[in-house]
Order: C-alpha cells, then structure tokens, then sequence
C-alpha cells in the first residue's frame, strides 16, 4: 500500500537547492539528491534520512485537477501549483517525505493534502508530523523485530 501527500502552493521553489535550504532551516535531517533538476523531477527522488539511504516519489501534479479529484474538501482556494509525495511501507521514506513537504510548503507558503487523513495540514502541522514519526520509529522498528522472531523457525 502506497501513502500520499500533496503540497498546495502559489509559489514553486526553483532548485533541490532552495528547496534543502528551507528543509536544512527546520532542523530535518534529510538531505535530498541534487541529481535531477528540480523542474524536471518525476519519480523517485533519493534521499538521506540521518546515516540512512531512503527516497520518494515526488512528482509535480495539476493542482487543479487534484483538488477536482477531491471536490468534497475545503481548499481554502484555487492553488496554483501541487507536489506530490508518494512512498511504501517505510517508515524512513514517510519521515523523509513528511519533512521535505512540510519544508516545500513553508518555504511556498502552501499547505499540505494529507489523503490518508483527508484533511489539509499547515506547513507547521506537517512538521510536526514528520518529527513524531522520527520520534515513533525506534519504538515501531523494536516491535517489528519483536514480531519478526517470533515467528522464525
């Protein structure tokens, strides 16, 4: 199963660059791959979450057609632009992910489509997301091991 989110702007960033720059000033310890231009990203986007190598999807969307899609939300207004965040059952990938977003959307001044809660978030609350996520994962990751010996042979 896949998890998405969506940043909804009226500004778009220029470069990964500026786009580290506003990660980098909320203290997330992503780093992201400058390998694509920024322009030109479709796909997976490389990442670094601390010491670990992660990733996302991370492709520019119609805003207009996304928020058709989800016509029974309250968008506040017609958004210009749309980033979209998709990922798998990684906790690495989701915490990298939430942090760029919430990054993208404070430096744009947008906000966030959270599709799993079907709600917007602010900038801020995404933020706060992605750190109880950074937070949750030791715990998570112990009780996946937990899980995993219990069923070896």
């Amino acid at each position: 199963m896949s998890m998405e989110i969506y940043v909804l702007s009226d500004e778009r960033l220029n470069s990964i660059s500026e786009w580290q720059q506003a990660i980098d000033a909320n203290l997330f310890a992503v780093r992201l791959s400058s390998e694509t231009p920024f322009p030109a990203q479709k796909g997976f986007l490389p990442a670094q979450a601390g010491d670990n190598a992660t990733g996302f999807e991370c492709d520019h969307w119609d805003a207009a057609g996304l928020m058709t899609e989800y016509s029974g939300m309250n968008f506040g207004h017609q958004w210009k632009y749309a980033l979209a965040f998709r990922w798998g059952a990684d906790l690495r990938a989701c915490a990298a992910a939430y942090a760029a977003g919430a990054a993208y959307a404070g430096a744009t001044r947008g906000v966030v489509l959270d599709c799993e809660q079907r709600k917007i978030i602010s900038a801020q609350q995404a933020a706060e997301v992605a750190r109880d996520i950074e937070k949750q994962m030791p715990e998570i990751e112990a009780a996946i091991r937990r899980t995993v010996e219990q069923f070896r042979p």
